[in-house]
Formats: structure tokens, sequence, C-alpha cells
């Protein structure tokens, strides 16, 4: 090997190149708080589904005793109400449309989800008197009934609705809370009382049936009348079943009772205050 070789190696340089520091991954307050705002607007039309939800689903917890039964429902009830809305809530922020591929199924089921629920919860156990879990339990029902009228299926023709028939429907929902809230106390000491209260709840479930159907073919004059006999039936079944019994303490019978008797009221003003375009 030649000694001029060894002087003329090239001493190569290696230029090292500095890496340009990464944008930090971190998420700032303000990013978090737009993506909290962004995922809780998506459940604007069954937020107060979720809020009955969770209340129940509190309240059951804190009556919770194991081996029963009625308070493992009720828990049920809560736990899949507020998970379902929770999946769809979130499925619709992650892929916007997957809510109107899925909120008429779902307001559906928890309508009628709620609808058992409540009934089982409000008339048997764990709240058959008023607490949090018993306005929770109506609550939760109330909310899905509006959510599932409101999903774009229903929204027009429940807009469309004269107020008589949406007034009809609420005498509906009373005169059937009371024939069941009257069936335990038929052989007890209140009942005649029950008996009239269980006669007023078929009466008011059978005629409003048939005013739902044939509403607008029926004269003003006779919906006068009926509104009027209407209105004496649930007066006295309000004043007897609660002043007297069984539904002197508020609870499902108290109420359906009331209401019917104030469905009544605004029923018969609405007759009596329409023209008699009908003849």
């Amino acid at each position: 090997m030649s000694s001029d070789q060894g002087s003329d190696d090239e001493v190569e340089e290696v230029v090292v190149s500095t890496p340009e520091p990464r944008p930090s991954a971190q998420t700032s307050p303000s990013e978090i708080m737009a993506t909290t705002q962004a995922w809780a607007k998506v459940a604007r039309a069954f937020v107060y589904v979720e809020v009955a939800s969770l209340v129940l689903l509190f309240s059951t917890l804190g009556v919770w005793t194991s081996g029963d039964s009625y308070k493992a429902y009720s828990l049920s009830v809560a736990v899949i109400s507020l998970g379902l809305c929770l999946i769809i809530q979130t499925g619709e922020f992650v892929q916007p449309g997957f809510l109107d591929r899925t909120e008429k199924g779902v307001s559906l089921f928890l309508f009628l989800w709620w609808g058992i629920g409540t009934g089982i919860i409000t008339f048997k156990s764990p709240f058959t008197t008023t607490s949090n879990g018993y306005f929770s339990a109506w609550a939760g029902f109330l909310f899905a009934t509006h959510w599932a009228l409101n999903t774009e299926s229903f929204r027009s023709k429940v807009e469309e609705a004269e107020k008589g028939r949406k007034l009809a429907s609420s005498s509906l929902l009373c005169g059937l809370v009371t024939l069941f809230a009257c069936v335990p106390e038929i052989g007890f000491y209140y009942n005649g009382n029950a008996i009239w209260g269980l006669t007023a709840g078929i009466l008011t479930f059978i005629s409003t049936l048939f005013i739902l159907q044939k509403y607008d073919d029926i004269p003003i004059q006779m919906l006068k009348l009926y509104s009027a006999i209407m209105f004496v039936i649930w007066a006295t079944v309000a004043g007897v079943l609660t002043f007297d019994g069984p539904f002197r303490d508020t609870g499902n019978g108290y109420f359906a009772t009331w209401g019917g008797f104030i469905v009544a009221v605004f029923f018969a003003n609405h007759q009596f205050s329409r023209e008699d375009e009908i003849v």
C-alpha cells in the first residue's frame, strides 16, 4: 500500500440534523370544552330522558337491598335507558347521521320500555309513593313519549292534531292510571269508592277511544254535552277518592284522579269556546 494513499484519505464529515420539535399533543382546556359541548348538543332531543334515567338509577341504589327483584328491575330500567341514549349520542358525535338512522327505533323502544317500567315501579315497587324515584320514573316515561312523538315520522301528525284530540289523549292516560290504581283497593275498606273510580276509568278509556277515532265527525253540541258529563264524573272521582279515600296520600291514584279532573276542565272549556261549524 502506498504511503501517499493514507495521507490522501479524505475525512468524511457527518452532518447530524437535529429534528424539529413536534407540536405538543396535549389537548388544551378550550378544546376539551368545545368537544364536550359538541357531544352534549347531540342529545338535545333526549337529554331529559338521560337525566330521568340518572335520577332513577341513584334513587334505586339509595334503597338497594340484595334479593329484591323489583329494585333490580328498577335499576335495569334506568341503566338500559341511559346506556342506549349514550350509545346513540356518542355514535352521532363520531359519525354524523347515525342518529337519523336509529332515533325512531330507539325512541319507540324507550317509550315502551319506560311505559312498562313506570307501571311496575310505581304500582308495585319500589316507588309507589312520591319520592325522587317515583317522579323520575314518571318523568322518564313522559319524556320518552315526548321524544317518540317528536321524531320525523310523527312530528307533523302531532302538530296538526286539534287541541281537543290532544286533551282527549291526556284524559285517556288519566283514565287508565285511575283504573289500575283502583283495582287493588276493591274488596277493602274503600270498596265503594274504588268501584266508582274503576267505573270512571273504564268509561273514560272506552269513550275517549271513540272520541279520538271520530273526533272530526262528531257535532260540537255532542262534544259539549260529553265534556260536561266528563267534568261531573271526574269532579266526583277526584273529590270522593282523594278527600274520603283511598287516595288521600300522593301516589298514582291521587295524581291520576286530579289529573283527570283538570283535563276534563280544559276539555270542557275548549269545547264550549269553539264555534258551531259542525251541525
